[in-house]
């Protein structure tokens, strides 16, 4: 009797070793504590809560290193839980941290924590171009944002402009995330640190200078999308493209293990638009029922979602 080979097959064995890797990753980094954080950076925002939760913003230049791979590997391991991330990628690198990867500015973390234990609990970031001149959008040799890179396209050859826009005047959003045992908080719980983290977003993009005109990013369109529409009142979706990352790029099952991802750009409000949108998350988060305080956030800002098919 002879045996065959499966060509791409993986030895039992090497799965075995790969999942208790994956599972060791997941367990330090649900130890993990970003305790006396907010002393040992210099936050652009910080809202300590009677109950515990504190929200804060960090820019990854102020990041002392053992932070940044703490806030790292809460990434990987959340995006190892949902397959968003190559095991097989993480194991072959022996990553315990998402890298950097390449085309990364300066990024902003912004992060609701609970104060005793340092955990994270809701997490979003922001990261700036890597050009250093201010080069318009749709400048041809202008650095592409991550997001670009997957679709394959400049986003500003689709999106008409009112008026000059520089490399510096757009971030991307990116790694909307929370901590697993968040899924069984109460509704309340859960939507109220979801407008924390949206009042402290916010006010950090209010206070960057120059002031951003845009965010850009990726995702599903009932989700991610569908879920700046309760703060963003013009995003802009571009239909038909087919994003991807190589196979041994470690996010390059995002693109695979969910639906249709969608790039959009969306408009971020300035001046007076800017500080209404503000008021009314505080009001939000002071409305004696939450949920309430929510649906009249959605109802002012009246988000809109556009497309531009290519």
């Amino acid at each position: 009797m002879t045996s065959q080979t499966v060509t791409g097959a993986t030895p039992p064995a090497d799965d075995a070793r790969r999942a208790r890797y994956v599972a060791r990753v997941l367990d330090v980094h649900d130890h993990m504590s970003l305790a006396g954080l907010a002393e040992q950076a210099d936050p652009l925002y910080l809202a300590r809560r009677p109950d515990g939760l504190t929200v804060l913003a960090v820019p990854q230049s102020q990041l002392p290193e053992r932070y940044r791979l703490a806030i790292y590997g809460f990434r990987l391991a959340q995006y190892l839980r949902s397959r968003f991330a190559s095991d097989r990628v993480a194991f072959a690198r022996g990553l315990f941290a998402e890298p950097a990867g390449p085309g990364h500015g300066e990024e902003i973390h912004v992060i609701g924590m609970e104060e005793r234990t340092g955990a994270i609990l809701r997490y979003v970031s922001v990261i700036a171009t890597t050009d250093t001149a201010p080069l318009p959008v749709t400048h041809p040799d202008r650095a592409p944002f991550p997001c670009e890179v997957a679709h394959g396209i400049n986003l500003f050859d689709h999106v008409p402009l009112e008026e000059p826009v520089d490399v510096r005047e757009v971030w991307e959003i990116k790694r909307l995330m929370q901590r697993p045992s968040q899924r069984d908080a109460s509704p309340a719980l859960r939507l109220r640190l979801s407008l924390e983290l949206m009042l402290g977003f916010y006010t950090v993009l209010a206070g960057l200078s120059p002031r951003p005109r845009f965010l850009v990013g990726d995702g599903e369109e009932g989700l991610a999308v569908r879920r700046l529409t309760r703060s963003l009142g013009e995003i802009t979706v571009i239909e038909g493209t087919r994003p991807s990352l190589p196979e041994d790029d470690l996010l390059f099952p995002a693109y695979v293990e969910r639906a249709v991802v969608k790039p959009f750009v969306a408009r971020v409000p300035r001046g007076a638009e800017m500080e209404r949108l503000l008021s009314w998350l505080r009001r939000a988060l002071d409305a004696t029922n939450p949920l309430a305080g929510f649906q009249q956030l959605v109802g002012r800002v009246n988000g809109e979602i556009r497309r531009v098919r290519i």
